[in-house]
C-alpha cells in the first residue's frame, strides 16, 4: 500500500469514526472489564461461586440502566447548554485521554483499592467501576453528536454485552492468563484509547480552526 493510499485510508477513518465499530470500541476501552476482573474477585472471592455470576449480572444490569439514562439525557442536557460539536470533540477527546490514563497509572485511591467486604450493591462494582464518570461523559457526548438512537443504542449493548461475558467469566480468564496477563492487555488498551483520544482533540481543534475568521 503507498503513503497515499495509507494517508486516505486514515482521513476516510477519521471522518466516519461514528460507526457501530468504533463508538462500541471506545465505551468497552472505557468499561475496562479486564482491569476491573480483579476488583469483582476481590469483592465476591467470600461468596458462592453460583451466587457470584447472580451478583455480577445484577450490578451489570444496573450499570446498563444507567447508561441508558445517561443517554437520553445527554442530548437534552447539551441542546440546553447549546453546546456546539467543535466543542463536544475536543471535551470527549480530553475525557478519553484522562480515562485512558486512569487504566495505565491507577490511582491507589481508586475504588478498586478500598473495596467493602461485604455484598456489593450498586457502589462500587456498578458504579464507579462499570459505569464510571468517564464512560457516562462520554456516553453523553456521543448522544449530542450526529449519531442515531440505534447507533448509540446498538453501541452501548454491544460494549455492555462484552464486558458482561468477561466478568461473568473473570474467574476462568485469570486463571489462564494470569495476574500479568491481564494487566499487559489492560495497558494495551488503555494505549489504544489514548490514540483515540488524541485522534478525536485534534479533529476538534482543526474544526475550531476552521471556524475563525481569515487573518
Amino acid at each position: 500500500m503507498s503513503s497515499n493510499s495509507f494517508y486516505q485510508f486514515e482521513v476516510k477513518f477519521s471522518m466516519n469514526d461514528l460507526s457501530l465499530f468504533s463508538i462500541t470500541l471506545v465505551l468497552f476501552l472505557i468499561m475496562d472489564p479486564l482491569g476491573n476482573i480483579g476488583s469483582f474477585r476481590e469483592m465476591l472471592k467470600r461468596i458462592d461461586p453460583k451466587k457470584q455470576k447472580i451478583i455480577i449480572m445484577r450490578e451489570m444490569l444496573i450499570a446498563l440502566f444507567t447508561m441508558l439514562v445517561f443517554n437520553f439525557l445527554g442530548e437534552v442536557i447539551f441542546e440546553y447548554l447549546q453546546v456546539t460539536e467543535t466543542t463536544v470533540q475536543i471535551s470527549s477527546g480530553i475525557i478519553l485521554f484522562l480515562a485512558a490514563l486512569k487504566i495505565l497509572f491507577p490511582s491507589k485511591d481508586s475504588p478498586r483499592s478500598n473495596l467493602p467486604q461485604e455484598e456489593p450493591f450498586i457502589i462500587p462494582l456498578a458504579i464507579p467501576l462499570v459505569a464510571g464518570p468517564s464512560l457516562l461523559a462520554t456516553i453523553m457526548l456521543y448522544a449530542h453528536m450526529e449519531t442515531s438512537v440505534p447507533l448509540m443504542l446498538g453501541s452501548i449493548f454491544i460494549a455492555w454485552g462484552l464486558a458482561s461475558i468477561i466478568l461473568l467469566f473473570s474467574n476462568r480468564l485469570y486463571t489462564v492468563l494470569g495476574n500479568n496477563g491481564l494487566v499487559a492487555f489492560e495497558k494495551l488498551m488503555g494505549m489504544v484509547l489514548i490514540l483515540l483520544a488524541i485522534q478525536r482533540f485534534l479533529e476538534g481543534v482543526e474544526n475550531f480552526v476552521k471556524t475563525l475568521p481569515p487573518a
